[in-house]
């Protein structure tokens, strides 16, 4: 077995065992619901795997195995191998260390391996996902100006593969408010209802990660509510960005159309429109 499956076999089996060894030790002390911050969870294990020898590679630890690897090349092929074994992605160090080695070169190889794994139209896209999200995501995380286009291109290429498309949503959303601008513009070129769906994810998630409210935001919720199809999407998104300027719109939606809602949109709706604020004793469902 190489060293970079070692290494990688032996980060999954880190993170396994962190978590099973902090819920059992909560499952003792607690009585109530264990509550999991799990990205400061996963920073402490990684903290601690990094640290710790391996006996199969007669004690050098990750972290000497990772500063040993003395090209981007190698680099990439280690990332490649602990990204397609984890369950919850790759080490930040990774991130790190492509920084160092120059974020716009790094970049390049990532989309290059990504954008040709995609164009493969390999028979099972389930092998290679694991490996392909997190070097999209990646890009994301080195935020290099040329590729917000790139994110978006690719993202317009792949909407119909769930799985894949959530991952460049992912890697759009890194970007921060910065991108708004490009994921909005988007938007507004994309006809397929599909795409359509993912930008405006895009755009909500960016909001809300980064507690960001402007009216052109709101503006551009409410003219989606008239053009997305989703309607359960549109209106879980314009409850979790919490305007209440979209209690009327929401309200005029519901009075003109209750008699062609399903109890469930109904519900949803109701529920979106007193959590804005808005009244609802009037809005009954008579279905």
């Amino acid at each position: 077995m190489d060293k970079n499956l070692i290494i990688s076999n032996s980060y999954n089996s880190a993170i396994e065992e962190g978590f099973n060894q902090y819920l059992e030790e909560r499952a003792v002390a607690e009585n109530s619901e264990i509550k999991i911050d799990e990205e400061a969870l996963i920073a402490d294990i990684e903290g601690k795997w990094l640290a710790t020898g391996l006996q199969e590679l007669n004690g050098m630890t990750p972290l000497e195995f990772i500063n040993s690897l003395s090209s981007l090349e190698d680099l990439l092929e280690f990332f490649l191998s602990i990204a397609s074994t984890s369950d919850v992605g790759v080490p930040d160090i990774l991130i790190d260390r492509f920084k160092y080695y120059g974020g716009k070169t790094a970049s390049d190889m990532l989309f290059d391996y990504a954008n040709k794994s995609l164009s493969a139209k390999q028979n099972n896209l389930d092998d290679i996902y694991p490996a392909v999200s997190q070097a999209v995501y990646a890009i994301g995380c080195l935020q290099e100006e040329e590729y917000k286009q790139k994110l978006i291109d690719l993202l317009i290429e792949n909407a119909q593969d769930e799985m894949i498309s959530e991952a460049i949503c992912a890697a759009i959303v890194a970007y921060g408010v910065s991108i708004l601008d490009d994921v909005l513009k988007a938007f507004d070129a994309v006809q397929n209802q599909m795409e359509k769906e993912h930008f405006l994810v895009c755009v909500a998630e960016i909001c809300n990660e980064n507690k960001y409210r402007a009216d052109e935001i709101f503006f551009f919720m409410k003219n989606a509510f008239r053009t997305v199809s989703n309607l359960t999407l549109m209106v879980e998104i314009l409850g979790d960005y919490g305007d209440g300027r979209a209690i009327p719109l929401l309200r005029g939606y519901v009075l003109k159309n209750i008699h062609e809602l399903d109890a469930a949109t109904f519900n949803q709706m109701r529920a979106i429109i007193k959590k804005l604020g808005g009244e609802i004793e009037d809005l009954v469902y008579t279905k």
